[in-house]
């Protein structure tokens, strides 16, 4: 059994897609690669005007009660082995940030297409209690910009499988008390 597991650049890849669909946009336009960012630019900030409408999405993994839960099972490989699986939640948080002068907007629809939308990042599921849009104009270089910040969280089931041998044998000694 293989493993089942999501790499980073995978979500990364999910939420982009989720976000430029949901903004409307065309995913193979050269427009909407830089209109919708991973992560933040290396050049240094900001790279872009201030009347460009730029987004960012910043993918980490959470810390939440459920991810120390873990159920191991056991199946029948062969005559000497057994597959062991680990079955756990892993909480995926996702950061939105908006540049721009539609940035409370873009936000806000990212936001309420997560709930009406669930298929845009399957086969992650939203927990439900996503954090308003936050304006927080910056300043930067003697200017405010326009700034919105959304945080959302995901769970993902995650499988991790290896092969472990059976127990041929064992020596057992009895000591008696004395």
């Amino acid at each position: 059994m293989a493993d089942s597991v999501l790499q980073l650049s995978d979500i990364e890849n999910i939420f982009w897609n989720c976000t430029i669909q949901n903004l409307g946009l065309d995913p193979t336009a050269k427009e909407s690669q830089k209109r919708i960012r991973i992560g933040y630019p290396t050049e240094g900030a900001p790279a872009w005007k201030r009347t460009d409408n730029v987004g960012f999405i910043l993918v980490t993994l959470a810390d939440d009660p459920i991810v120390q839960q873990a159920e191991i099972s056991y199946t029948k490989a062969t005559e000497t082995t057994a597959t062991r699986s680990a079955s756990y939640t892993r909480v995926i948080q996702v950061s939105w940030t908006f540049y721009g002068p539609s940035s409370f907007d873009d936000a806000d629809r990212i936001r309420n297409s997560l709930h009406l939308k669930p298929e845009t990042f399957a086969p992650l599921a939203l927990v439900t209690n996503v954090s308003a849009p936050f304006r927080l104009p910056e300043l930067f270089a003697g200017q405010w910009w326009e700034r919105t910040n959304f945080t959302a969280q995901f769970n993902e089931k995650v499988v991790r499988s290896t092969e472990v041998n059976y127990i041929q044998s064992a020596d057992i000694q009895v000591i008696p008390n004395k």
